[in-house]
């Protein structure tokens, strides 16, 4: 057997997402009074899949599964599709009302007490004795019909006369969702995927599961996705390889449009998504209709206007690799002087360009404005590349300071930062004072993010400041220095310096970014809620940086995953590498906020891939420093040193704002080499309290108390509890009281407390406190309680955290034998059906039972239910 069909193989046994289908068609079944469930949706959707996973899913005991057998050969063959279920001679029989009767007893005794389930895939192909059959059933409440249809083929009468009667259910499948895509490509891959990876085979296959199969099949068999051993993780390397087959398989799908459709779909491969105008000077308006009804060409309206693209972008893919090249040229010329000649927006001025060069011809110097404006719109639709290039060239028709922002920026994101400063500081005829603050705020937001140089470009900014008479243009460079200050960690001076700047933008996301890190994190969330300039994108990202801190300072966890996720897909639509970065960062911190280890690992890894590629050094240092705090309490000790010494080899003053990751992450990667790390914890501390920033100090108090030094923590604890009032605080500083007070209660409701945020690692940890307080005091019943509550907790870990607390919990010493026989207990069977079933005597089992029993803390079988988690689960 080779690669590609062990590959699809293994993708044809992945199954993601369909939550709400699979419950609505369990409860279908489960009602007698439906009749049935009809799966509806287009071609590769994956409906039969669903429709095999439902029936898989069903209890053999409550249900009989039949499945029919459709096919265009025996579409016409009486009772063809059920042959293998009814007697021969119905195969010959004509269609009466005695041949339905006898076909139906025939697959009653299928059945027997159980209901009938009929699975038949495609309902077009049955022929009209089965599906007679099978509503005359349904109808009588015999029969349940699970089928599935595609859209635009016509159904047998007497099954859409089963939902037009209300008596069954039309459930319309669509495309798989991006979780879904990368949840298939995780499991067929058996490892971790970059997120980019999955961005581009969902934007490419429209979510459709056939196409997904397909494509990393070629993609795979081209070398094209490939397993990156030091990221730790599956890429897509280049473009997607378009092999014969796959084009083969495309090509039929595109035959479903006319021939004369052709062109429309040719044009639509070089230039979509364009508006339905452009394409009807260049090609045939009754084709582009004509392939809008056939299903291969979507017209979406967006922002007030129509835009034409194919119905999913892989046929573009392959139509651009086998359309001819002169073709192609003449193609993308076309459009490019329309779009030239009837627009003036920026972004459209860009892809004109764009197409242009990949005529092969770009323009000339004589087009030195129109490139300055194509630049801007190449920027503000990140297209870095073409923003880069454009830049260059605008640059060379001299155009200087009116480019530099597009170009420096472009640079700077691509990480080209030495580059952009050669450029930018080589910048001539800067005779306005706006292009002399344009050019400066470039180069310092170069020198602060790409180079590290946070001196150089807090002067830089200073000192051409102080030489403007504009005031417009001086408040700018000041809101530019209230923003590097506030991410290098200062927050009075940034809010001094964002008070001298008010309204700009810059200012406002400063001052709220000095709010969170400071004491004042429900003011820095109000002050970042946006919208910000889509020409300063960074902003909406530091805004998001500063929201998800002063969430998780506040203790609103959920929110906090929220806005990381959205972070994530804003940055992932725009293949922004800064944005994605920062969004993989932003989701690892709420990931370790919550105690899901693994998550926290796997989002530091992605972000980790993109910040060695691109930039910049400041924020990959936190990734590895984050990525070190997961691998320390995963028991990854050695991995975890590792990261966390490249972290500190990366540590940019540019990011000071975020370096309180990097000192508790080194509190816990010495934990767990058995270091003394509460001196670390209060070293953390310290410095968190000097900068101002009370969300690292909180945090790094809490670890003192996490490492068994409560009283250490409890009164600064206590304090910040009162000047917040946050919850998250009040609840540290309970737990710090309660591990104090030796206090049993008050450590179950600490537990709870935490699990109502989020975080049931720190649950899971009180709750271990707990039942070690309870077992010290002798309640030995309460003891096996917290135990049960803390294993529990432990489960929505991803993993067994290697914490102090956790490691110190004691589970009762049940064997397998006794935990057996009290699970079966538990489920409520009596002693002598559990002696039937093990072969044991009743004597035996009691005795067993009373074991357990002594071993818990309780005395009865009822209060086994409680606790049956310590009857199957040991503590690492």
């Amino acid at each position: 057997m080779n690669s590609d069909t062990t590959m699809r193989d293994r993708l044809r046994q992945v199954f993601a997402g369909r939550i709400s289908e699979r419950e609505r068609i369990a409860a279908a079944m489960a009602h007698q009074d439906s009749a049935g469930v009809a799966l509806i949706g287009a071609e590769g959707v994956g409906k039969s899949r669903l429709q095999t996973e439902a029936a898989r899913g069903a209890s053999p005991a409550t249900y009989r599964i039949i499945q029919a057998t459709t096919s265009a050969a025996m579409a016409n063959v009486p009772f063809g599709a059920l042959a293998e279920h009814l007697p021969s001679m119905l195969l010959s029989a004509p269609l009466t009302g005695d041949s339905l009767r006898v076909a139906a007893e025939a697959l009653q005794k299928h059945a027997g007490k159980r209901r009938l389930v009929l699975v038949a895939d495609d309902a077009h192909l049955l022929d009209e004795a089965s599906a007679a059959l099978a509503v005359r059933m349904a109808r009588r409440g015999e029969l349940f019909l699970l089928t599935t249809a595609r859209k635009g083929h016509r159904l047998p009468h007497p099954i859409v006369d089963l939902w037009t009667d209300g008596l069954a259910e039309w459930i319309e499948i669509g495309e798989l969702t991006r979780d879904d895509v990368h949840q298939i490509l995780t499991e067929a891959l058996c490892g971790q995927v970059d997120g980019a990876l999955v961005q581009r085979f969902w934007e490419a296959t429209a979510g459709n599961a056939l196409l997904i199969r397909e494509l990393l099949t070629a993609q795979l068999a081209a070398g094209r996705v490939v397993e990156d051993a030091d990221a730790g993780m599956w890429r897509l390397i280049g473009d997607f390889a378009i092999p014969s087959w796959l084009a083969g398989l495309i090509d039929e799908r595109l035959t479903a449009a006319p021939a004369e459709c052709r062109p429309a779909l040719e044009l639509l491969a070089f230039t979509e998504p364009i508006n339905p105008f452009v394409l009807g000077e260049l090609v045939s308006a009754d084709a582009l209709e004509i392939a809008e009804a056939c299903g291969v060409v979507q017209i979406e309206r967006r922002d007030g206007q129509d835009r034409a693209r194919l119905a999913y972008p892989i046929y573009g893919e392959v139509l651009r690799a086998v359309t001819p090249r002169l073709r192609a040229q003449r193609w993308l010329d076309g459009c490019a002087s329309i779009v030239e000649a009837t627009s003036h927006h920026p972004v459209d001025l860009a892809r004109a360009a764009r197409w242009r060069m990949e005529s092969g011809r770009p323009p000339g110097p004589e087009n030195g404005r129109s490139m300055v404006t194509a630049a801007w719109g190449a920027w503000s639709a990140m297209d870095l590349k073409m923003a880069e290039v454009l830049g260059r060239r605008a640059l060379a028709a001299g155009k200087g300071a009116t480019v530099a922002e597009p170009l420096g920026y472009s640079l700077l994101f691509t990480g080209q930062s030495a580059e952009a400063e050669a450029v930018l500081s080589q910048l001539g005829n800067l005779d306005s004072d706006d292009d002399r603050a344009r050019v400066a705020a470039v180069r310092a937001f170069n020198l602060f993010f790409g180079l590290d140089r946070p001196a150089q470009a807090e002067a830089l900014l200073r000192s051409t400041a102080a030489a403007l008479t504009n005031d417009v243009a001086r408040r700018r460079l000041i809101a530019r220095q209230a923003l590097l200050r506030a991410l290098a960690g200062s927050p009075e001076s940034t809010l001094e310096l964002a008070a001298m700047a008010p309204g700009e933008p810059e200012s406002r996301v400063a001052a709220g970014l000095a709010m969170v890190f400071a004491s004042r994190a429900h003011e820095g969330v109000a002050a970042l809620e946006g919208p910000w300039p889509a020409d300063a994108p960074w902003l909406t990202v530091l805004a998001d940086l500063g929201v998800v801190h002063g969430l998780l300072w506040t203790g609103r966890f959920e929110a906090a995953q929220q806005r990381a996720l959205d972070s994530y897909d804003r940055a992932m639509a725009s293949s922004w590498p800064f944005g994605l970065a920062v969004a993989c960062l932003l989701r690892g911190v709420v990931a370790r906020m919550q105690g899901r280890l693994r998550e926290e690992i796997r989002w530091c890894r992605e972000g980790i891939s993109i910040g060695r590629e691109h930039g910049p050094s400041g924020v990959l240092a936190v990734l590895l420093a984050l990525m070190a705090h997961g691998q320390a309490l995963t028991g990854e000790t050695h991995l975890a040193s590792q990261t966390l010494a490249e972290a500190d080899r990366l540590a940019a003053d540019s990011m000071r704002v975020l370096t309180g990751w990097t000192q508790l992450a080194r509190t816990w990667v010495t934990a767990a080499l058995r270091g003394d790390a509460v001196p670390l914890a209060q070293q953390a501390a310290r410095a968190a309290r000097q900068g101002g920033s009370t969300g690292f100090e909180a945090l790094a108090l809490h670890d003192m108390v996490r490492l068994g030094a409560p009283e250490l923590a409890i009164d600064r604890l206590s304090a910040l509890a009162g000047e917040s009032g946050h919850r998250l605080a009040d609840l540290y500083a309970a737990h710090a009281r309660a591990v104090a007070d030796s206090n049993a209660a008050a450590l179950a409701e600490v537990s709870a407390g935490f699990a109502e945020l989020g975080s049931p690692l720190l649950a899971a940890e009180a709750a271990a406190e707990e039942s070690n307080q309870h077992r010290d005091d002798g309640r030995l019943a309460q003891a096996s309680a917290a135990t049960a509550r803390a294993l529990t907790l432990i489960r929505h870990c991803e993993d067994t955290p290697c914490s102090p607390a956790l490691s110190i919990l004691e589970a009762p010493q049940i064997t397998p034998r006794q935990g057996e026989i009290a699970e079966l207990a538990a489920r409520g069977m009596s002693s002598k059906e559990i002696g039937r079933r093990l072969m044991l005597s009743v004597r035996t089992v009691e005795n067993h039972l009373h074991s357990v029993y002594r071993k818990l803390g309780i005395s009865t079988r009822a209060e086994l239910g409680a606790l049956r988690v310590l009857l199957t689960e040991t503590v690492s």
